[in-house]
């Protein structure tokens, strides 16, 4: 198919009706134009006949300029959405492939879950059939709801969509999960009350979890109802299936769902709704305009904010998430992935505490069930998560979200390469001018700006990383009667630097020692080399005849740094033949310290 406009489209109708054109919501503002275009839409790559377009746009009584006026409206449509309308002779059709329309993503993720039903693969299976169900929004263009040919559009898609939640919530469990297929069936049970299968499940789902006098008055809900409107009873599998939860074997199922494929009583309160959990945001932050930007609006589920100790990561992670929080109906949850001191924390550990946070009873189910009962939860919520200080890809992998409606952000201070379809931010110092706009809101612009050679000083002896910049700066106000020229030359007579970046319970030295110290570190003994350098910046011949002899090449050696944001490349730095690799001044200081410390 080829398309005039090269132009990203998107369009959905599972939902709202919503155009999207290079990722930005185009504008359709013109009633009959909406309405063309979700009757094209609706049936889109077949040719509807102009007849019947006219129909559903103006009835039984089309003004005597219907056809003009159809299209100079299909025109005006082609201006937003290309040459994907085409004129047949007798009708239009709107051409569209399936990543530029929600239905057609929807049908196609369907059909591969029924396909893998009828291979034999049921785990992938249920995963496909939930992506399926994850992009139905309820009530499709209700706006419409009054035409009928929509309204009998909206039928079938509704009919399709039951049928494919059904597959997947006996699916669901069969595998033994139950806590999300009851999330959406008391929701459906309700709206569809003669929908057996809906109810067979929702029986079964109650009896798995205990929850037997649930499942009995469903049964007996829907008796009387069927009796008062239909004058029939439940059917036999209805009946058969009573009897079953009435006896006290629960474990009975409709139709292929099997007992031995059930993983275990994964019991459950009833699901709640996550709480906010960002601490406070910090009012004097400052820069980081791009990466703001860039965090807030990646259209990747993950993103991933690396950079050295007292860049800033976690900082900029809550900053963008106050921004954000209203858009996540879910909840904001924050979870760090390591304890104090580097200790790493066990992944059923943190699975636990996220499922236990937003209100599931996990007490009983079995560690290697327990990321499958999060992403059930998480698979058709809007949640922001807060992924903190991350150590490898493993420990990140395993909590995120199955569906793309939450948004997960991973701070680490490794660039975490092996990690897959995820955005990388790498954060480095702050520029000059918003090092002096920090200091500034810390001790006043008039003492800064008073004296600026004592400032740039200090830049350019101990960087301008945030953390650096808020301890020197918190020092600083404790002393307004000093002048900062002053204070620039006691810090470079200091004999133990580290020692001077101290404000309350933060001090510099402890975070190193949190982070460079640990036994169990893969680049101590490189970290002890970089000591025994002079410098920052290094040459790359430099660093290779420093680290020869190691227990890799020295180059992967030198990789290795990189990847764990050790080592940096100066942004000056863009020919190949003049290789120079920089880090953290009062890092290196660091490294030299602890060398000598060793030697001793």
């Amino acid at each position: 198919m080829s398309h005039a406009a090269s132009s990203h489209l998107n369009c959905s109708i599972l939902g709202p009706l919503e155009v999207r054109v290079d990722n930005r919501k185009a504008i359709i503002g013109a009633p009959k134009q909406r309405l063309l275009l979700a009757v094209l839409l609706c049936r889109v790559n077949a040719i509807i006949p102009s007849a019947q377009l006219m129909d559903a746009l103006w009835g039984e009584l089309p003004p005597r300029t219907a056809r003009k006026n159809l299209q100079v409206y299909v025109s005006a449509l082609r201006r937003i959405v290309g040459d994907r309308i085409n004129f047949q002779g007798w009708g239009y059709r709107f051409e569209a492939e399936q990543d530029e329309l929600d239905l057609l993503r929807f049908q196609a993720l369907a059909a591969a879950g029924r396909s893998a039903i009828r291979n034999g693969d049921p785990v992938l299976a249920a995963e496909l059939l939930r992506d399926a169900i994850g992009m139905w929004q309820d009530q499709p263009l209700a706006e419409f709801s009054s035409v009928p040919m929509i309204a009998g559009e909206v039928d079938r898609f509704t009919e399709l969509y039951l049928s494919v939640y059904e597959d997947w919530v006996e699916l669901e469990i069969e595998l033994g999960r139950y806590v999300e297929p009851l999330t959406g069936l008391d929701i459906l049970a309700a709206r569809y009350p003669t929908r057996e299968r809906i109810a067979a499940s929702r029986m079964t789902a109650l009896a798995r979890c205990g929850r037997t006098a649930e499942a009995l008055s469903h049964f007996e809900a829907l008796r009387r109802h069927l009796a008062a409107e239909m004058g029939i009873d439940p059917s036999p599998v209805l009946k058969s299936l009573y009897q079953d939860i009435l006896r006290g074997d629960g474990s009975q199922q409709p139709d292929r769902l099997t007992k031995a494929s059930r993983s275990g009583p994964a019991l459950v309160r009833p699901v709640q709704t996550a709480a906010n959990q960002l601490p406070r945001d910090i009012a004097d932050f400052v820069g980081r305009e791009a990466e703001i930007h860039r965090v807030a609006n990646e259209p990747a589920t993950v993103t991933l904010i690396t950079g050295e100790p007292g860049i800033g990561k976690t900082t900029l992670a809550v900053h963008v998430a106050h921004r954000l929080a209203l858009s996540f109906p879910d909840g904001v949850l924050v979870v760090a992935l390591q304890h104090r001191r580097g200790v790493l924390r066990a992944i059923a550990d943190i699975q636990r505490e996220l499922l236990e946070t937003v209100g599931l009873n996990v007490e009983g189910v079995r560690d290697d069930i327990l990321a499958s009962v999060w992403r059930s939860w998480l698979a058709n919520r809007k949640l922001l998560l807060i992924l903190d200080d991350a150590p490898d890809e493993s420990s990140v992998r395993l909590l995120l979200p199955g569906t793309s409606a939450s948004k997960v952000l991973v701070t680490s201070l490794s660039r975490l390469s092996g990690l897959e379809s995820v955005a990388r931010i790498g954060l480095g110092e702050l520029s000059a001018a918003e090092g002096i706009e920090f200091l500034k809101n810390l001790i006043g612009p008039e003492r800064v700006l008073g004296d600026l050679p004592a400032v740039m000083a200090v830049f350019d002896r101990y960087g301008l990383s945030p953390l650096t910049l808020r301890l020197l700066g918190c020092r600083f106000a404790r002393l307004p009667h000093v002048p900062l020229s002053y204070l620039a030359d006691r810090l470079g007579r200091a004999e133990s630097i580290l020692d001077e970046f101290v404000a309350g319970d933060v001090s510099l030295r402890e975070r190193f020692e949190e982070t460079y110290n640990r036994p169990s570190w893969t680049h101590r003994a490189a970290f002890l080399t970089l000591g025994a350098l002079a410098g920052p910046p290094f040459s790359h011949d430099e660093l290779v005849a420093a680290l020869h002899g190691t227990a890799m090449p020295a180059e992967r050696v030198i990789e290795s740094l990189l990847e764990a944001n050790i080592l940096s490349v100066p942004d000056s730095e863009v020919t190949a033949h003049s290789m120079h690799y920089t880090m953290s001044p009062l890092a290196h200081r660091f490294a030299i310290e602890l060398r000598r410390t060793c030697s001793l």
